[in-house]
């Protein structure tokens, strides 16, 4: 079935008028969302992708949370990776208020969306996410690639010290940042995007220290110290996180065949947090 025609069923299914693409989905292939409304006159935002096993990860977490501090999911079709989402208004991104407060804010959403893991639940391991290490080992290993092996093997060493230490996993967003945090009229700020994980708390910061643009490494030093302060978690378990989330990322554009050095860069300014 084409994109065009899996509109049109879930559409007619769903009692929907969908309007055009958001802009910022031109140019990805694989995804579809766009503004839609209910017949009931509700405003929503339809999502369909072509990652569909990602996406039944990020439906599975957005069952678990259920409207709380994320953005309601009111139809799901996890077989073709489509959702029906709550249109966040007036979506106002993150991005918009003063770091200090960005972190605080943050905090606010990671601790209630924190839940303990349910039974039967579909999201995906920390651990499975981070494989990325083991099947690019022996590429690194080669020592033609460029990669750094020693930078490697320590944020591998220490992936698996943090994995094996993981007290009581929780759901995880995975990919929290100024852009995937919107303002709401239901409540304040609402998460969007996750990517539907579970494991380690202290590995959900991660990924808002790469944004919203170029920080210096004091800077997220001191976005550390915040989220350490307001959550409250281990400092060094953050910092370890951080290296890891880093090379992980730089391991994905590796086996992509695309340019790693500025990830690697930044998993390098990461020892310094």
């Amino acid at each position: 079935m084409t994109l065009q025609n899996t509109i049109a069923d879930l559409s007619a299914r769903w009692g929907l008028i969908v309007a055009e693409p958001f802009p910022s989905t031109f140019g990805l292939p694989n995804n579809f969302l766009a503004p839609a409304v209910r017949a009931d006159g509700t405003a929503a935002v339809l999502k369909v992708s072509g990652y569909v096993s990602e996406t039944q990860c990020e439906i599975a977490a957005m069952r678990a949370w259920n409207g709380n501090s994320a953005a309601r999911l009111l139809e799901a079709d996890a077989s073709i990776g489509a959702l029906l989402l709550e249109r966040v208004l007036p979506g106002t991104m993150l991005s918009s208020i003063e770091d200090d407060q960005a972190v605080q804010v943050s905090a606010e959403i990671l601790r209630l969306l924190w839940q303990p893991v349910p039974e039967n639940h579909g999201l995906r391991s920390l651990e499975s996410w981070c494989d990325a290490f083991d099947r690019n080992r022996d590429a690194i290993y080669s020592g033609e690639t460029g990669f750094p092996r020693a930078l490697f093997d320590r944020a591998d060493a220490l992936r698996a010290e943090l994995l094996a230490s993981t007290d009581k996993p929780v759901i995880l967003h995975g990919d929290l940042h100024h852009f995937n945090v919107l303002r709401s009229d239901r409540a304040r700020w609402l998460a969007i995007d996750p990517k539907g994980l579970y494991g380690d708390r202290h590995f959900d910061v991660c990924q808002f220290l790469r944004n919203p643009g170029p920080v210096s490494a004091a800077s997220n030093r001191r976005r550390l110290d915040l989220f350490a302060s307001e959550l409250p978690l281990d400092r060094q378990r953050l910092t370890a996180w951080c290296l890891v989330h880093a090379v992980l990322d730089a391991c994905w554009s590796f086996e992509e065949g695309r340019d790693f050095r500025r990830k690697l860069a930044y998993a390098e300014e990461t020892l310094r947090y």
